[in-house]
Formats: structure tokens, C-alpha cells, sequence
């Protein structure tokens, strides 16, 4: 994620979650624009991480409710190994 020119007010995403979107989009899937307030993502974290390893950033939406006092770079970002999906 190095060098993305979005930042995020999550602090951490889902590993499996991510690949199952890398997967999709490999598969030929467009997955749903991202929400964004400039340059911050209100949603659409993983879609956007996973866009960015296949080399396609999903399409962005403007939409309001950007934190910029909570916003962080995606180096500050905590990559977790658990699966949200399976909670």
C-alpha cells in the first residue's frame, strides 16, 4: 500500500477478506464504488486494498462523514490474519 493516495480512518482490515475481493476481481467481477470524503474512505477499505494489488482501484463515490482527526496513512494500517467473514 505503499504510496496510496487515499488514507483511511479504519485501523485495521481483514487479510482473508482482502483476497476474497483479489479473488473476485481476478475472476472479472467490478466491485461497488468506494465512499470517499477527499481523501479519506468512509467505505471500502478492503475493496480498495484489493484493487490496488490487482492494479484496478475500484470507482469512488463522494460521500460525507470523513474523520480527518482519525484519518492515517495505510502504513499505520493493522493488517489482520482473522477472517471477519467467519465471526
Amino acid at each position: 500500500m505503499q504510496g496510496a493516495p487515499l488514507r483511511t480512518q479504519q485501523g485495521r482490515v481483514s487479510l482473508p477478506a482482502v483476497q476474497r475481493y483479489v479473488d473476485r476481481l481476478r475472476a472479472g467481477e467490478v466491485p461497488p464504488a468506494i465512499k470517499v470524503d477527499g481523501d479519506i474512505i468512509v467505505d471500502g477499505n478492503h475493496r480498495y486494498i484489493a484493487g490496488r494489488i490487482v492494479g484496478r482501484e475500484p470507482a469512488r463515490t463522494p460521500y460525507a462523514g470523513g474523520r480527518p482527526d482519525r484519518a492515517k496513512s495505510f502504513d499505520e494500517m493493522q493488517y489482520d490474519p482473522v477472517d471477519w467473514g467467519n465471526r
